[in-house]
């Protein structure tokens, strides 16, 4: 049967209300509640993830967007959210089309103008912007803070706020940062930590160029330390010379220090088995320091002597060492001929000279002022010592010119002589000085260890040269110069006349002269006076 129509075109009939029944009221309300509640539930969970997404984005909303009595509460957030979204992407792509353009073109193009900022985003990039210059450095920043702050292109900021890499305070503040992170840690800047310190260009040029030459003088300092033979005597150069007369068998090895003087070390050098040259079994290398500093006057030892003067001129200070090295060995070889005693001479090679060994079993003969003598031997020391003078005078025509206690050494009963690199002829102009001085040398010593009987020093000169000089002193000594001084003016008067044209010597003493015109003015008036009187006898 079918359902009976609620309308009829033709009539308007009754409608039955529908009955329900108790039970079916009760459960439509049920079910409206529990809708209700379902709604709520959703709503404050939507609300709450809406917050926390909010958070994240770091977007801050009103309160009353948040209120739950109206329906489309939610709709504005998530439009806002979206929007953000969008506003990211299209500046995203502004960007990357920035880039595209400016790549290779010299003038950059900037699509800043065009970007859409999200209002919270503006108010937060304006709180996080430096509100002026100063506020960009306030204290001394490291180099790669600086290049934080000023980007690639030496532009950073907008507008008024732009600042580029030549800015004057920027700048002044960044050579105050080179200062204290560029610069050697020796160079003493001192402490600028929480100091705003600015530095013009002109006193940062000024203490970099200081610093500079500083660092070079340094640097000579430990050249020169390197260089020279300072101390220990041995450079670079100098090993590689004793390493090779290693090797050449000319000695064994090399031994510790024996001694250490103003001008040279004495190194202990077992002698090595060669056959080319004749090699003692105990030898001492001489290394002649190359520095002057601890030995300024050697100049004057060598600089008059004739058998040097030529070659002296032309050299340098460190090439003067190997001349002063060659006097030595030559003096050594003159004084070995008349058996003076003093050391053999093996080898000469640049400045080291290989010499044989005063002493026995690697124990050097002590010096005369270490030697432990008796009175007898105290008598023959002293005696001898007078007669190595004399021999040193007459038979090698030389002067030892640094005759002590400290240059003689006492070994097998006899007196040995050595160091003779400063020793001059009795010619040199002050080779007489120089007697005089080792002769009064002589007396201090042995007047020191309570000799008895011994001459002064004027009396040993005179018994060296036979020279008559009276006197002590100033007096003596002012003889002696006059003496000397004579004798060059002999020696040069001879030499012209000898050759006039081979004499270069135009040199002479103005006494000489003043007596020579005074006895030619004293002729003259002499001659005067005869044809006065002449005259006279004629009227």
């Amino acid at each position: 049967m079918s359902a009976i129509p609620n309308s009829c075109p033709w009539a308007k009939l009754s409608q039955t209300p529908v009955v329900h029944s108790l039970n079916e009221v009760m459960s439509e309300q049920l079910a409206l509640d529990l809708n209700e509640q379902e709604s709520k539930y959703d709503d404050s969970k939507f609300c709450s993830g809406s917050q926390a997404e909010t958070n994240d984005n770091e977007l801050v909303i009103p309160s009353e967007f948040l209120e739950n009595d109206a329906k489309t509460d939610n709709d504005l957030i998530l439009a806002q959210l979206l929007q953000l979204e969008f506003d990211k992407e299209y500046d995203n792509l502004l960007k990357s089309k920035e880039s595209h353009e400016n790549k290779n073109s010299h003038i950059s193009i900037s699509y800043e103008k065009f970007k859409s900022v999200h209002p919270i985003d503006a108010k937060e990039e304006n709180e996080l912007n430096f509100s002026t210059k100063e506020e960009i450095y306030t204290s001394s920043e490291s180099e790669d803070e600086f290049q934080k702050i000023v980007f690639k292109n030496g532009i950073s900021g907008k507008g008024d706020k732009m600042i580029s890499k030549h800015d004057l305070l920027l700048n002044y503040r960044h050579n105050a940062s080179k200062i204290m992170n560029l610069f050697p840690p020796e160079f003493e800047t001192g402490d600028s930590h929480g100091i705003d310190m600015k530095l013009s260009n002109q006193v940062y040029n000024t203490l970099k160029m200081h610093s500079q030459s500083e660092k070079r003088r340094i640097n000579r300092v430990h050249d020169k330390q390197d260089k020279s033979t300072n101390m220990m005597a041995l450079d670079p150069k100098t090993k590689l010379v004793l390493f090779k007369l290693v090797n050449a068998d000319i000695l064994d090895s090399i031994g510790g220090v024996i001694s250490t003087g103003k001008e040279a070390t004495i190194f202990y050098a077992p002698g090595g088995k060669t056959q080319e040259i004749l090699v003692p079994k105990e030898c001492v290398a001489k290394v002649f320091k190359t520095t002057l500093n601890e030995f300024k006057t050697r100049e004057k030892y060598i600089a008059e002597d004739y058998r040097f003067k030529d070659r002296f001129k032309h050299l340098n200070p460190q090439k003067v060492v190997r001349l002063w090295a060659e006097k030595e060995m030559h003096n050594l070889m003159k004084m070995r001929k008349f058996e003076i005693p003093c050391p053999d001479v093996v080898v000469l090679k640049k400045q080291i000279l290989i010499m044989s060994f005063i002493g026995k079993d690697n124990v050097p003969a002590p010096k005369l002022k270490d030697a432990s003598l008796d009175e007898t031997q105290l008598v023959n020391a002293y005696h001898q010592c007078i007669q190595l003078i004399k021999d040193l005078y007459h038979k090698c025509n030389l002067v030892h010119a640094d005759f002590n206690q400290f240059n003689l050494l006492w070994h097998d009963e006899k007196v040995w002589v050595i160091d003779v690199s400063q020793s001059v002829e009795p010619i040199h102009p002050m080779g007489y000085e120089f007697l005089l001085r080792d002769c009064q040398n002589i007396f201090k010593f042995f007047t020191n260890r309570k000799l008895e009987k011994v001459k002064t020093g004027e009396e040993i000169f005179n018994e060296v040269t036979g020279m008559k000089f009276t006197g002590e002193g100033e007096y003596f000594l002012s003889q002696i110069q006059k003496y000397t001084k004579d004798k060059q003016m002999e020696i040069k008067t001879h030499l012209k006349e000898e050759d006039p044209k081979k004499s270069k010597e135009k040199e002479f003493n103005f006494d000489y002269y003043y007596e020579l015109s005074m006895q030619r003015l004293k002729h003259k008036t002499n001659l005067d006076c005869e044809d006065l009187s002449d005259d006279k006898t004629e009227n």
